[in-house]
């Protein structure tokens, strides 16, 4: 077996056993180093993005001129069609191949002593050129060639194929439509850095109400917006910054480095740009809710990480829009109750409405709802109830008889005694009010003050609550106790969190064969369905599920005491 024969078959083994295109192009400089014994090579290969070609590998005394060789398009067809490899003399007239380079070329191909070219092509594509330079102007052999050309014709499948590898890894890892990173990648690229302790910061930018800017402006819009945040986020980035997107209107931004003061510098500067000005004919003002986290001083892995930032655009949202918030040890321990000042603004102009809607059909409904309102704040501000707590008072009695809307004028407004019927008409705004309150947006935290009692005060007895958990004793009745209850019994124990059957089974059935009640509520979460039936089982008492409306008859019976169960596992 020849020497050349050898190098081809070695050749062959390398390029066909990997995916990596650098890896391919060291073998090709290796190859023809051996096979040519040239005083220089320089391999060039062509740009994905443009029709123009770059050094990717130098041997020996050689030098690329920027713009050299390729002239036009017109070379570029002749040479396609032209053999693959292109012998000539420096010195001497060209090839008919070359005829249509420059002035410029054809001097730079004599001062690099260049003897011939090997056009790499595929599928009717030049990938790229290997120019080999001899200072002694001998032409290769016609066994050089030949090797040549078949190192040529292996290189080009080789480099096909890691680049449909490329392209298809290229694209499971990018978002079609930002071209950033996509989630699937964060993932994968956090826990690397993490994995290797490079400190780092995850900074994480979430468009505050995106959903409601698509259904006013189209999903083509918010496309638009969601590309040209994409493409500031890429040119403000640093060169070994990251960008990706995390979710339909979340961005995350990994940095080397984990000061979270500057991280937080750059997220602000970041901001200003991206929410500077508004989209054209446009009135919406673009605000972006941002969290930052770092590792290893605060998160102590990739998961751990990405959690935090995730916690603290939670915290960030609940304090309204644009926030920016730096994760902190202890970020979940501060008070998860919403802003009900800010969710009663958003909604002020749809209460005003509804109260006008009564003055106009019973103004002294109106003015007795105003009037509710205004007293019982004053009873709250003088028993020091909390900024929130005094806010829904004042906003349950604006609203407490706002499903009078739905009673007839002729019930609504008859001076003389109603009639049992009539009575059950006016009754129904109770339930009418509540319907209406669930159709404003985030003002469900008036219903409980609004109707919490309806129940007790229709059976005439006493409302109970019971809450379990692990460290809430002293934490909890401030919150409960506010919507009417006359008696909160608080269970804090170790083992009572997190929720196991048996605890939570044995307390109940033991407090009820006490305090005997008469009903007890339970909410239907997972818990509520897994503890409600082995409470009821305990003590052989009746069970109704999945209610979504409860009305108590006449009845004779009447006992002491009703219980509403409200089972809170708290941390």
């Amino acid at each position: 077996m020849s020497d050349q024969t050898v190098l081809i078959d070695q050749f062959l083994s390398s390029v066909i056993g990997t995916i990596h295109p650098d890896e391919i192009f060291d073998s090709i400089i290796d190859t023809a180093v051996r096979l040519l014994s040239p005083d220089g090579l320089l391999l060039t290969i062509r740009d994905d993005v443009s029709p123009s070609y770059h050094v990717t590998r130098s041997f020996g005394d050689i030098s690329w001129e920027k713009d050299s060789f390729l002239d036009s398009s017109i070379l570029l067809e002749q040479l396609l069609n032209a053999d693959s490899y292109i012998p000539f003399m420096p010195g001497a007239g060209l090839p008919t191949a070359l005829d249509g380079v420059s002035s410029h070329t054809r001097s730079w191909l004599i001062r690099q002593n260049i003897i011939g070219v090997y056009c790499l092509k595929y599928n009717r594509a030049l990938i790229g050129f290997l120019f080999i330079a001899l200072h002694n102007h001998m032409p290769l052999s016609a066994d050089q060639v030949s090797a040549l050309c078949k190192i040529g014709f292996y290189a080009t499948h080789a480099l096909r194929n890691a680049n449909l590898y490329m392209n298809a890894y290229r694209a499971s890892i990018t978002d079609d439509l930002t071209a950033l990173y996509n989630r699937k990648h964060a993932f994968e690229m956090i826990d690397e850095l993490c994995l290797s302790g490079t400190p780092c910061s995850l900074i994480m930018l979430d468009i505050d109400d995106f959903k409601l800017y698509n259904e006013l402006y189209g999903s083509k819009e918010g496309d638009h917006l969601i590309q040209r945040c994409a493409n500031i986020l890429l040119s403000a980035l640093d060169e070994d910054d990251m960008a990706f997107r995390f979710g339909v209107d979340e961005f995350l931004i990994l940095k080397r480095g984990s000061d979270a003061a500057a991280a937080k510098a750059f997220t602000q500067s970041l901001v200003e740009v991206l929410t500077k000005g508004s989209m054209p004919d446009m009135v919406w003002e673009i605000t972006i809710t941002c969290g930052i986290s770092v590792f290893p001083d605060i998160s102590a892995d990739g998961r751990e990480l990405i959690h935090n930032v995730e916690q603290a655009v939670y915290f960030g949202k609940l304090d309204g829009k644009g926030h920016l918030i730096v994760y902190r040890k202890g970020l979940e321990n501060r008070s998860q109750n919403p802003d009900i000042r800010t969710a009663y603004e958003r909604v002020a102009p749809t209460i005003y409405a509804l109260t006008a809607a009564i003055d106009a059909k019973d103004n002294f409904t109106f003015i007795h709802s105003m009037n509710v309102s205004k007293y019982a704040v004053m009873l709250a501000e003088a028993l020091h109830m909390t900024d929130n707590d005094i806010e829904v008072v004042r906003v349950a009695g604006m609203l407490h008889d706002i499903g009078k809307i739905s009673i007839p004028e002729h019930i609504l407004k008859k001076t003389e005694g109603l009639t049992p019927e009539e009575y059950a008409i006016m009754k129904t705004h109770v339930e009418n009010s509540i319907k209406m309150i669930r159709y404003l947006p985030n003002m469900d935290y008036v219903i409980p003050a609004v109707v919490a009692r309806k129940l007790a005060n229709q059976l005439g007895v006493d409302l109970n609550a019971i809450v379990a958990g692990t460290g809430i004793k002293g934490k909890v009745e401030d919150q409960i106790l506010p919507y009417g209850v006359d008696k909160l019994f608080v269970f804090d124990a170790e083992g009572l969190f997190p929720y196991t059957s048996a605890p939570h089974t044995d307390i109940l059935v033991n407090l009820f064969k006490e305090e005997q009640p008469q009903i007890a509520l339970m909410g239907a979460t997972v818990i509520g369905r897994d503890l409600g039936p082995r409470v009821s089982s305990s003590l052989t008492s009746g069970l109704t599920a999945d209610c979504t409306e409860l009305e108590i008859g006449d009845y004779d019976d009447k006992k002491r005491s009703m219980m509403s169960l409200i089972l809170i596992v708290l941390s």
